[in-house]
This record gives structure tokens, sequence and C-alpha cells, in this order.
């Protein structure tokens, strides 16, 4: 292996280890969002359903139970924009940094095979 594919692969593993700590930090950050928006839902929940008798028997208009609602609505539609932009944001550096990677890789064999006078490396 040449000092050129050698330094590639660093680079490579280091693109890995990179990932690695990104998806742990994901995991971590999505749990704890998830678990939070659980726990809005939680208490949405309670309070819609304290004007829910209210609302059947005509002592409380539709409106509050719907307002009461809100919240949670509020929470799940800023966390559906947040997931659907990360993840084409995401999409898109992954897909340049694996073709960059892949580029580099592919130059270290050419000049690989430059250097040992045109016959393909092993």
């Amino acid at each position: 292996m040449t000092e050129a594919t050698a330094s590639a692969m660093t680079l490579v593993e280091n693109e890995r280890r990179r990932d690695r700590f990104i998806r742990r930090v994901n995991i971590v950050a999505w749990s704890i969002s998830l678990s939070l928006v659980v726990l809005i839902a939680i208490l949405v929940v309670l309070q819609v359903s304290q004007f829910v008798g209210g609302a059947m028997a005509g002592e409380v208009p539709w409106a509050i139970l719907i307002g009461s609602a809100m919240p949670l609505i509020d929470v799940l539609w800023k966390l559906s924009l947040l997931v659907a932009t990360l993840s084409t944001v995401a999409t898109f550096v992954r897909v340049r940094t694996s073709s960059l990677a892949e580029i580099q890789l592919r130059l270290a064999a050419l000049e690989e095979m430059i250097a040992s006078g045109g016959k393909k490396p092993e």
C-alpha cells in the first residue's frame, strides 16, 4: 500500500469515526426530543380531557377544546419540519462526503497505477 492510499484510507477512517459520533449524538438528541414531545402530549391530553365533558354538555365551546390542543399541534408541526429539513441537509452532506472520499480513493489508486508503470495495483 502506498503512502497516498494509506493517507486516503486514514481520511476515510476518520470520516467513519465522525459519523459514529454524530450518530450517537443524534440518537441522544432525538430520544430527548421525542420524550419531551410525549410529555407535552400527555399534558395536553390531560388538559383537553377536562374540557370534553363540558363541551359535550354544551357548557364549554368546542373552540376551547381546540385551543387547548394547539400547543401539541404546534410542537408536532415544528418537530416534523425540523426532521424534514435536517434529514434533507444530512442526505446532501453525506452524499457529497461519500463522493469526495470515493474520488480520493480512485485518485490514489490511479497514482499507484501510474507509479507502478501502468500495471493495475493488486
